[in-house]
């Protein structure tokens, strides 16, 4: 396929890929696996293909099921406060130790602040690995409820770490009050 064609055929398809995607509620990035189906499109031998929306769509769909199977299958990995120590090669200034530390009770509070269901599935799926069958046994509830669990929780958190990063300050809150000599 030429790059003008794939070019054309990104314009028009991507959009509505991305939109399929939603269906994966949060477990893949949606605009990444659309980028990785057309640099494969662009790899592929054009001639092979006879209809490039249906190739292009069942490829997405097919990344994006590897991506999840991926994720299930490699957990995230435990680091002990020795090994953070060993990977930390620049000392962080008291401010920006000031900065991260109140970034961390943000985001603790956004987490605590989640509804109980949101918020276990959460620790649940990024903490201890589970996959969504266990989380959904834990729970309680339906292996379908557990990624729109997630999805609603990492939307929450999102827009705690947005809200922080937009305080304006990089995190520290002027909370308003002026000495004596600055209300002249």
């Amino acid at each position: 396929m030429k790059p003008a064609d794939l070019a054309h055929l990104f314009a028009s398809e991507a959009p509505r890929l991305i939109r399929r995607l939603r269906s994966f509620r949060g477990r893949v990035v949606a605009e990444d696996v659309v980028q990785t189906a057309f640099s494969k499109m662009l790899e592929a031998d054009g001639t092979e293909i006879g209809d490039p929306k249906a190739y292009l769509a069942q490829l997405t769909r097919n990344l994006a099921i590897d991506e999840v199977r991926r994720q299930d299958r490699a957990p995230v990995k435990f680091v002990s406060g020795a090994g953070l120590d060993a990977g930390a090669s620049d000392e962080l200034s008291p401010e920006q130790m000031m900065i991260e530390g109140e970034r961390y009770a943000h985001m603790m509070g956004a987490v605590l602040a989640l509804p109980e269901k949101e918020r276990l599935t959460l620790l649940l799926f990024k903490l201890k690995g589970l996959s969504h069958k266990e989380i959904a046994g834990r729970l309680g509830v339906s292996p379908k409820s557990v990624p729109r669990y997630l999805s609603r929780a990492l939307e929450k958190c999102d827009a705690a770490r947005h809200a922080f990063e937009r305080a304006g300050t990089g995190g520290i809150a002027d909370d308003g009050r002026k000495g004596k000599a600055d209300q002249t």
